[in-house]
């Protein structure tokens, strides 16, 4: 149990060692392999995500996607593999060194590279795309040496190719909420190709591979970025817990079953509980919180003092009627903040916070139920002339 381990680096013990399990999942029987990628998928792709370590989370998604769609995943591994143009790349590569040699820009790293296997069908699926028109799959990737390097790389690269427009990204000056930094910028190639052009320094590439592991030290405090990483371990935490002890769950409490009851409410903790992890952190980085709607878990992400009125104006939720709060809801679903009814729409979400959207009425809306029992009503109404011609009958 992760709220156990008061070292940070048991994140990432628990992550290698998810990452490891799923490079061995075919001795296992089909239904244990569909189960495990789906629970990796769904818990651990997204924790390494939230952490930033995007090697990670690229090669636990693609285990994944292998064993959740294997048909789907060879159709797409066999078609990358036709696509790439080894030759295109390579000769971008040397023209892209030749310029850069010119400008007397100097650089680390120049190589070839291409977008992971399941981010290039989920692109396709969200924009209803053939793989032929996802225009980012093969690109460049330049490392220099500082920020200022950067920015003059870049006009050396829409100095040799032509930029596509709209398609410029200045992760620099505005980094992601997981710290990502980089320049990305995507240009038409030989042969009309789109190619994208990712440009960093080290410090950021180590940043972009590892996430915030790149900056843990043998202490949490020594890290500079420490009380943002101190969300995220916190974060990391509760999600493995949560978990731990959702795994035969029943339908109406998160974290608990009939037969075993945990000494304490997850997420919240007595105080005498030895897994206690009380927050020591500030509220300079984002919040992630856990959004369970119809069975289905989902990591959803806010900015700061975002309430849980912004998760439900996020999550969709109709204007069928307005609550006494002030915000839309529909009749059918009641709202649950760790495992509490929600009081206060205002309320200020917090990191690891468990939000539950379950039906007042389970498995139907009501407007369902309102038509199935007016169509019990007229089926009575209509039998009623012929019931009553039958007990005149009798009674002659």
């Amino acid at each position: 149990m992760f709220l156990a381990m008061t070292d940070a680096r048991a994140v990432l013990i628990k992550l290698a060692d998810r990452l490891h399990n799923m490079t061995t999942l075919d001795a296992l029987p089909s239904t244990k392999q569909q189960r495990f990628a789906k629970e990796t998928l769904e818990i651990f792709a997204p924790l390494a995500n939230r952490l930033g370590i995007s090697t990670w989370k690229e090669q636990l998604e693609n285990q994944c996607f292998k064993h959740l769609n294997p048909d789907q995943h060879n159709e797409l591994s066999s078609k990358l593999m036709d696509s790439f143009d080894e030759a295109m790349i390579t000769s971008a590569v040397e023209k892209l060194e030749q310029a850069l040699n010119d400008g007397s820009v100097s650089y680390h790293v120049l190589s070839g590279r291409h977008k992971s296997l399941y981010s290039i069908y989920c692109k396709m699926l969200k924009k209803k795309l053939n793989m032929d028109e996802v225009h980012d799959i093969h690109g460049l990737r330049l490392i220099v040496e500082n920020e200022e390097d950067c920015y003059k790389a870049l006009q050396v690269v829409h100095q040799l190719w032509c930029e596509v427009p709209g398609r410029y990204k200045d992760y620099i000056e505005k980094p992601k909420c997981n710290g990502y930094q980089s320049l990305h910028t995507v240009v038409i190639g030989e042969g009309m190709a789109p190619l994208e052009v990712q440009i960093r320094t080290k410090e950021m590439h180590l940043q972009a591979e590892y996430g915030f592991a790149a900056h843990w030290r043998y202490k949490e405090n020594d890290c500079k970025h420490s009380s943002f990483v101190l969300q995220m371990v916190e974060w990391a935490r509760w999600v493995v817990t949560w978990q731990c002890e959702t795994m035969s769950r029943d339908q109406s409490s998160v974290g608990h079953t009939e037969s075993i009851q945990p000494p304490c409410k997850f997420p919240a903790h007595s105080e005498d509980c030895p897994f206690s992890c009380k927050p020591d952190c500030g509220t300079d980085g984002p919040v992630f919180i856990i959004m369970i709607e119809n069975d289905k878990m989902s990591v959803q992400e806010f900015a700061a003092n975002s309430t849980v009125k912004d998760l439900l104006e996020r999550a969709g939720r109709g204007s069928s009627r307005w609550t006494p709060y002030g915000f839309p809801l529909k009749e059918e679903l009641r709202p649950r903040l760790n495992h509490e009814p929600v009081s206060d729409p205002n309320c200020r979400l917090r990191m690891g916070d468990v939000i539950e959207l379950t039906p007042a009425i389970p498995h139907k809306s009501l407007t369902e139920y309102r038509e199935e029992i007016q169509r019990m009503y007229d089926r009575g109404v209509s039998s009623l002339p012929a019931a009553a011609n039958t007990v005149v009958g009798l009674r002659s």
